[in-house]
This record gives C-alpha cells, structure tokens and sequence, in this order.
C-alpha cells in the first residue's frame, strides 16, 4: 500500500503498526487489538475507491466524423423515351398493290419473303427516321439514343440478312428489295456517324454527307411509296 493510506490507517488506528510490517512484535500487536469495527473497513472501502476516481483517465480517440460529399446525395435521371411503335403494315398493302397481278399470283414463297423482307425494311426506316429527327432537334438524353440507336441498327442488319437469302425473284419484287438494300446502307452509315458522335460525347448531329443521303434515300424510295390504285390484297 501506498504511504498515504498508511498514514489514514494509523490516524483511524492510533498505536498500530505500519501496515506490512512483518515482525513478530507486529503480529502479536495485531492479536491483541480489538476486532476493526464494520465502519472502519468501509471507511478504507470508500478511501480506496476515491483515489481510484482521482486517477486522471486514460484519453479515448474519438473517430473522425464522416464526411458525405453534396454530390454523393444527387440522384441522376434519364427519361427513357422508347422508340414509338410504326404502322409497317400499311407500307405492305401498298407495295403489294404496286405489283404485277402476275407477281402477286406467282410462287406463294416467294411472296411470303417478299412481305417479310418488306415489314422489315420498313420497321428499320421509320426507327431511322426517328432517330434523324431526334438529332436534328438537337441535344437529346444520350444514354438513351445510344440505345436506340443500337436497336435500330439491328434491325437493319437483320434485315440484309434476309435481303442476301431473296434470290430467284419476280422483277418487280427485286427491283424494291434493290431499292430495300442500297437504302439500308445509305441509312447505316448515317447511323454510324451518329454513334461516333455519341462515343464522343458530342450531340448527335446530321453532317452534309448524312443530309445529301437522305436526299438520295427519299429517291429511292419514291416508288415504294407511291400511292396506288385501289387493290384489295391479302396479307400473309
């Protein structure tokens, strides 16, 4: 024990000895001092405890507060605007009214490749021509048109898949699945600028190369899209 609670033993304890003595005289002292009163031992109990609080505390390190960057909180929205859905099978009937009474009565494969072929291309042009406007407005969610534009350029080369299978047919059938085929690459590569410019982080836009195609690709097409006489036809 310290010296200090030796000196409060002896002031409660006048004529004992110093604690941890270990002679002889000591312990015969010990035995012949009356029993410690109960009021003694909780005065030491309380003195002890005291000098235990008045020891200074060991210092804890508080951890560092966590900081949350303002930008961590944002949430970031893209508007999915989906494609629209086109008609694709009022161009059929009015191709199919386009052709020869003798074609439309020709190999009954022949026509159901041709309508194929036909609902096709059209899905893909009308996707194309969506796009192009969308770009020619200018500045839209890039997230988006990039995958719509990946959609897109899908179906066309579906549809040059099924374009390089068409052999053997009817003149006039060829001659639109022509126009078909030159269109879809016109259309490619406008659609490829498009990309690059999406890869680039830039707006997409319509350069004079993508806008003189689009000229072409209208003259192409005209005469698929020529109205025709009245003609009651069936759909396969």
């Amino acid at each position: 024990m310290s010296w200090l609670t030796s000196y409060y033993f002896a002031t409660i304890f006048p004529g004992s000895p110093p604690l941890g003595s270990g002679s002889p005289r000591s312990a015969g002292a010990a035995a012949s001092q009356p029993r410690l009163r109960p009021l003694a031992y909780l005065l030491l109990a309380g003195f002890g405890l005291a000098l235990g609080q008045c020891q200074p505390a060991a210092p804890t390190e508080q951890p560092a507060a966590r900081t949350i960057s303002p930008d961590s909180l944002k949430l970031e929205t893209a508007v999915a605007a989906p494609i629209p859905k086109f008609d694709v099978e009022g161009p059929i009937l009015r191709q199919l009214a386009l052709l020869p009474a003798a074609e439309r009565s020709a190999d009954p494969a022949a026509m159901r490749r041709y309508q194929q072929l036909t609902r096709r291309f059209w899905l893909a042009q009308y996707s194309t021509e969506y796009l192009l406007k969308e770009a020619q407005k200018g500045h839209p969610n890039l997230p988006v048109f990039a995958q719509q534009l990946a959609t897109t350029q899908g179906h066309w080369r579906v549809l040059r898949e099924g374009l390089s299978q068409a052999q053997g047919m009817p003149p006039t059938m060829a001659d639109h699945l022509r126009r078909m085929q030159q269109t879809e690459q016109l259309q490619q590569a406008a659609l490829a600028d498009l990309q690059a410019d999406g890869a680039s982080q830039r707006p997409p836009a319509l350069d004079a190369a993508t806008l003189a195609a689009q000229s072409q690709v209208a003259k192409l097409l005209a005469p698929l899209r020529r109205e025709p006489a009245p003609l009651n036809v069936r759909i396969r």
